[in-house]
């Protein structure tokens, strides 16, 4: 009973890294250029205004 706990542990260890690493990359593919791309003004903004 208790290699089966100390398995389940180990399995929820390896679930948690692969869950930060596939979260890291998301963020870096998708989630980080949207915010980039937000923080561009419009091109037909023109500033100064007179």
């Amino acid at each position: 009973m208790d290699e089966v706990i100390k398995k389940i542990v180990l399995l929820m260890v390896y679930l948690a890294i692969l869950g930060c690493i596939i979260a890291g990359v998301h963020y870096v593919v998708i989630d980080l250029p949207m915010q980039q791309a937000a923080l561009q003004p419009p091109p037909n903004m023109s500033w100064p205004r007179p």
